[in-house]
This record gives C-alpha cells, sequence and structure tokens, in this order.
C-alpha cells in the first residue's frame, strides 16, 4: 500500500517569490519544496555547503502568511521529523526555515541558537565594557599603542554585537505571527 504524508506551510509574503522561483525552474511549488528539502539532506550527509539564492525583503512582523501543500513520502517525512526534532523545530517551522534560508541567505535560528548567541553576546558585551576601561586611561602601565588597541578591540566587539542583535531580532521578527 502506498503511503503519502503532506505538511502545510506558511510562507506570508515569501509566497509569490517562491512561486516564481519554482516557475523559473520549470517545477511545481510541491517540487520545489521536495528539492530543497532533499538538497539540505543531502549537504548536510555530505558535509559541504548548499548554494543560496538570496533577494528577499524582511517580512513584516503580523504580516499574514500563505499556505501551500506539499506531499513527501513516508520515509521523507520521517527524515524532516528527525532533523527538524534536532533544530529544535517543528517539521512545518523546520520546512519554513529551510525554505527562508534557501531564499534569503540568511540564518534560521532555533530557540536554543537564540539562547546561546544572547548568552555569547551578554559576555562579549562585558569584555567590551572591559576594554572600553582600560582605554580610557584606567589600564596604568599601558602604552598609547596598547590602549589604542584595547580600543579597537572593542570597537570590533560593538560592531559584532550590532551585528548579532540584528540576526536575533531579524529570526525573532521572522517567527512571530
Amino acid at each position: 500500500m502506498r503511503f503519502r504524508e503532506r505538511l502545510c506551510v506558511e510562507l506570508g509574503a515569501v509566497r509569490p517569490r517562491w512561486d516564481a522561483w519554482c516557475a523559473r525552474r520549470g517545477v511545481t511549488v510541491g517540487e520545489g519544496v521536495r528539492q530543497l528539502i532533499a538538497v539540505a539532506v543531502n549537504a548536510e550527509a555530505d558535509d559541504r555547503p548548499v548554494e543560496i539564492e538570496s533577494g528577499l525583503t524582511r517580512p513584516i512582523v503580523g504580516e499574514s502568511r500563505s499556505r501551500i501543500e506539499i506531499r513527501l513520502t513516508a520515509a521523507e517525512k520521517m527524515v524532516v521529523e528527525q532533523r527538524a526534532a534536532a533544530s529544535g523545530l517543528h517539521s512545518n517551522r523546520w520546512i519554513v526555515a529551510l525554505i527562508r534560508a534557501q531564499l534569503t541567505g540568511e540564518p534560521q535560528l532555533g530557540a536554543r541558537e537564540l539562547l546561546l548567541l544572547s548568552a555569547s553576546n551578554q559576555q562579549l558585551a562585558v569584555i567590551s565594557r572591559s576594554l572600553g576601561q582600560l582605554a580610557r586611561g584606567g589600564g596604568a602601565g599601558f602604552t598609547c599603542q596598547e590602549l589604542a588597541d584595547f580600543e579597537g578591540i572593542r570597537e570590533k566587539i560593538d560592531a559584532h554585537l550590532r551585528a548579532v542583535t540584528g540576526v536575533v531580532r531579524a529570526n525573532l521578527d521572522r517567527w512571530s505571527r
């Protein structure tokens, strides 16, 4: 007996671009999703990067989403569920993250990654403040060059903190409903 599983994914404003992406490749929207899933699963198995297209604008919080239906074999669905669980996501969210990562070239972080990134940022902020104090003269015995180096490192850390905060904010906005 043939057994099919179905997953429904809300795409929101991404849907017209997804339709266009599939049309350019001559595949249906369901075939496109299956191909993306296969590429991601194969890339992970081979430990090689996946080539990614970009060009989408950031979604607006509260923006309506469109539903799309995909059909997977039972084996494909099982692998999707395993990968999703390993990422701390439900299978629908994992598929949406997979599609968005493929379309935008941006990381799609789960709750665990967001918590780890937040903790890392807090530690970097403490280091940055300490370097700032040293650079402002709190580091007696340091040369002017060393103090300038501290300030340069602090500026790089601050730029990194802003970039990571932007990634976290974009991910939270992306997943909000």
